[in-house]
């Protein structure tokens, strides 16, 4: 294959939808000669925060001088940011070999007439590939979706576990309440510590049971503008480009699982996690834009409870301002809950489809947004919605609702 045919590959075998459960993926990976056992794995589970907690651990490691795989999912901004070895995308040729690799075996156990996978199987079976390749020194792993029958828990050793925070998201799949979530999540701590936060009782009442828990401290806020942060954690301040009062928190979890690896003999000082921290940024998080005497924020905030922490910066950090939304939202997503947190705040919503099967029609989210203000329209493309929001009276400009929708909201307001 070539790069386009591995990716177009990949979409065709998406359309067969995903596949919960741990028995493919690890027949996949014993016939590949199971690779991922000359990696050491920091296995990555949560509702919100796991791109970010990802993203500053990473910064860590490679600040201390340690070579680091990272498997995100989604990629936001480009296909190959599924796969970053020392935060660089893997390279087109690198997405055609290894995709080859994968897909070959897939056709020979569908011929061997054994469960074929997911194109989500084939997508890390294709980073462990790689990351053996590249002789990482670590794997930093974001679980796809839930926790215990994701294709990344086929991992079975691990340094250490990280769960940030839980809250309602795929319920259909996870479970309807937040202990049901919490367990799925729990799933993934396997003979390794976990690091996390004090949640509430009901997600404490599962995490609890780890027989190795590192709970953070609270980070205390010192500094914030629309430019970052600074927080003291542990006696030691750190300095933050990400924005959001929720970011100290993700940090603290990679600042402590970081200072975890450093008492067991890594070589991680101070200072290496100070300047890992200070260059972390997670495009799509809280991302700031400045473009004449606009400002767009591109947020992948797409739950009630990411939709809440992105409300609460946008009350503080960005109170004066009056602010469009351009909206685009999945069918399976809790329209309601979102934007009533996000509706309270709006001079104007600008609703939109977002490029995928998944997507909620535009007309349909727009009669939403109506219930929560009546400046609201809809565009049926992404460069009408910013060239709309762009024309307004509004100062500051929200594109949210699906992380499907920032990457080409940021190419087209890259041109403006």
């Amino acid at each position: 294959m070539i790069y386009s045919q591995a990716v177009d590959y990949i979409s065709s075998v998406e359309k067969f939808g995903i596949k919960l459960g741990l028995d493919t993926v690890k027949t996949l990976l014993a016939r590949l000669g199971n690779p991922q056992k000359s990696l050491k794995f920091l296995h990555i589970a949560g509702t919100n925060g796991k791109g970010s907690v990802s993203c500053f651990l990473t910064n860590i490691l490679l600040a201390s001088g340690y070579s680091v795989g990272t498997f995100n999912s989604p990629s936001v901004f480009g296909y190959n940011e599924r796969y970053l070895f020392d935060n660089k995308p893997m390279s087109d040729d690198d997405v055609a070999k290894y995709i080859t690799v994968v897909a070959s075996e897939r056709e020979k156990m569908a011929q061997d007439g054994l469960d074929i996978p997911s194109a989500f199987e084939l997508e890390f079976a294709a980073a462990m590939l790689y990351f053996k390749d590249k002789g990482c020194d670590f794997a930093v792993l974001e679980c796809g979706l839930g926790g215990r029958l994701d294709a990344t828990n086929s991992i079975e050793d691990k340094e250490l576990a990280v769960i940030t925070s839980i809250s309602y998201d795929h319920t259909a799949i996870l479970g309807d309440n937040l202990s049901k979530i919490a367990n799925e999540k729990f799933a993934i701590v396997k003979n390794c510590p976990l690091i996390t936060y004090r949640q509430c009782d009901e997600v404490m009442n599962v995490l609890g049971k780890a027989n190795d828990l590192i709970l953070c401290d609270e980070p205390k806020l010192l500094t914030s503008n629309s430019d970052g942060q600074t927080m003291i954690y542990k006696g030691e301040i750190y300095c933050l480009k990400q924005l959001g009062k929720y970011q100290l928190i993700n940090c603290s979890l990679a600042v402590q699982s970081a200072l975890y690896l450093s008492s067991k003999g890594y070589d991680i000082t101070p200072d290496s996690i100070k300047a890992g921290v200070a260059r972390s940024i997670w495009k799509g998080r809280l991302q700031k834009i400045c473009k004449g005497d606009k400002i767009f924020l591109l947020d992948g905030a797409h739950n009630e409870d990411g939709a809440k922490v992105l409300a609460q910066e946008l009350d503080t950090t960005f109170k004066d301002m009056k602010k469009c939304f351009v909206f685009g939202i999945f069918k399976d997503k809790d329209i309601d809950g979102v934007l009533g947190n996000l509706g309270k705040l709006a001079d104007e919503f600008i609703a939109i489809r977002p490029p995928s099967p998944r997507g909620l029609d535009e007309t349909e989210t727009y009669k939403k947004c109506l219930e929560y203000t009546p400046n609201s329209s809809k565009c049926d493309n992404i460069l009408c919605a910013i060239s709309t929001a762009y024309n307004s009276k509004c100062e500051l400009i929200v594109v949210c609702g699906s992380l499907s929708i920032l990457s080409p909201a940021y190419d087209v307001i890259m041109k403006l």
